[in-house]
């Protein structure tokens, strides 16, 4: 279903999801950092978001990813960002759940190795610490704690879990005490494990080892009766990362229904290794998907997030069709296709081997750069034929971020200029030199649509304080251009 331009904008999100002030890599915050080949090159700073829990409380979407901050929206489309008031610094994966009047999180053991569980009056805290979480005799807990997820089910009940398969023995989950939630109720139950039958879970870029995985990124939901557990697999530096999910209609610790089911894969394209996530609630009963998608240009770890439907099958298997494309909340795929993507692209200038075509080469590790010298960047991309620009998406390169040397992310000042077939300067310019948020991703509707030949892109440098570069610049537009 299409719907009319002037109805949308409010409604309409495009992946990887426009995230304001995303925060340094962890990596990055280590006094030397250890590339030991996780890094593309050389040591460079990053930016990282990932791993995203969710938490729907009184009419508010709350994201808790790998950045320690928390991002909220109150319609899933637009997002701003809070940092998190709390004693200690968490780890990768938080996970939040409103219980009994308090905001409970908690999240892997890195970097301190210890696990901790915290408790705040809101859901950006202050988070005041609980204690370590314990097994039902108050011993420590012996799995590694991994990705740990919290999980309050419709009862009163509250449940943890954590864990990693094969290397970590399992995937775990345990019901907590409701008055004191650092101590297991019940003993851990060891709820799923690496299936070698599961191609997906199969460790490797191309699912190349058969006899082992790396199953973890567990999460919980309930709907319409029915427990969802899903978990990432295959490995977050992969473009197969996958989300699996298991379901049970007795209990939060099953037992759960064989097999396993792939909720969501892509390994192609802008948005690619979509796992570790979670899933929640929208409007109407509806369910929604956040995910982790990769980035990898400087760092394994420098990924992004994005969301999608969720719908499920007569049998209640869920099933998540992943997209790069804008679309409408209610409406689903808004028509609008990519009509710039390894379109012909020149530069007023590049540095290094960072060439203007790979802007439009739809591929997340590769990127132009403008020479140091260049005061004016400009990158032109030729369409071919006159399409109906209906928005676009920008994802910024920052090859000079130095958080030591005080080079910190910045909001980009930058224009879009649309041109006719002979070069002559159309009306509609989008104009976001007075830009004030930063948006290491950005997604544009325009207020009209512009009918075009040539897209000219030009970044404000004399505003900013140090060189960006394009990692992707995508126009959308109805498929179909039109010949003058």
């Amino acid at each position: 279903m299409k719907m009319s331009h002037c109805n949308m904008k409010q409604d309409i999100y495009c992946n990887p999801l426009p995230l304001p002030e995303i925060g340094l890599g962890f990596p990055c915050r280590a006094e030397k950092a250890d590339v030991s080949g996780f890094s593309s090159g050389e040591v460079c700073d990053f930016r990282e978001v990932a791993d995203p829990e969710m938490l729907y409380h009184d009419g508010v979407w709350y994201m808790y990813p790998s950045s320690n901050q928390v991002y909220y929206s109150h319609d899933m489309v637009h997002w701003e960002h809070r940092p998190i008031e709390i004693e200690y610094p968490l780890g990768y994966a938080p996970s939040a759940v409103f219980f009994r009047g308090s905001f409970l999180v908690t999240s892997s053991a890195n970097p301190c190795k210890i696990p901790r569980l915290f408790s705040g009056a809101t859901p950006f805290g202050p988070f005041k610490l609980l204690g370590e979480p314990s097994r039902k005799d108050g011993s420590p807990i012996e799995q590694e704690y991994l990705d740990p997820s919290l999980f309050a089910d419709d009862d009163g009940k509250l449940y943890l879990y954590w864990g990693c398969a094969p290397y970590g023995g399992g995937i775990y989950g345990m019901e907590l005490e409701p008055d004191n939630p650092i101590r297991g109720k019940t003993d851990p139950v060891k709820l799923i494990d690496f299936q070698s039958g599961n191609s997906w879970e199969h460790y490797g870029e191309y699912n190349e080892h058969e006899h082992h995985g790396w199953n973890e990124g567990v999460s919980m939901l309930k709907h319409n009766g029915v427990y969802y557990l899903q978990y990432a697999c295959c490995g977050t530096v992969f473009r197969n990362y996958a989300i699996g999910c298991y379901r049970s209609s007795a209990s939060p610790l099953g037992p759960f229904q064989q097999p396993a089911t792939m909720l969501a894969r892509q390994p192609h394209g802008m948005v690619a290794g979509t796992g570790h996530g979670g899933m929640v609630h929208g409007k109407n009963n509806s369910v929604w998907q956040f995910y982790t998608c990769l980035i990898h240009r400087v760092h394994v770890f420098e990924r992004r997030i994005g969301m999608d439907r969720v719908t499920f099958d007569e049998n209640g298997i869920p099933h998540c069709k992943i997209t790069s494309a804008p679309q409408s909340l209610t409406a689903g795929d808004c028509g609008w296709v990519p009509v710039s993507v390894n379109k012909p692209a020149k530069a007023s200038s590049h540095w290094g081997g960072n060439y203007p075509v790979f802007a439009v080469d739809e591929c997340t590790h590769t990127w132009w750069e403008p020479d140091p010298a260049d005061r004016e960047p400009a990158l032109t991309v030729c369409l071919k034929e006159y399409f109906t620009i209906q928005a676009l998406r920008v994802i910024w390169t920052e090859p000079e971020l130095n958080h030591r040397e005080g080079r910190f992310p910045e909001p980009v000042h930058w224009k879009v200029e649309f041109l006719d077939q002979k070069g002559t300067l159309l009306p509609g310019t989008l104009d976001c030199s007075g830009n004030t948020q930063d948006l290491n991703v950005d997604f544009q509707i325009l207020e009209i649509p512009v009918k075009a030949f040539y897209v000219r892109l030009l970044i404000e440098r004399k505003r900013n304080r140090y060189r960006h570069g394009v990692t992707d610049l995508t126009l959308f537009a109805c498929p179909g251009g039109e010949k003058e």
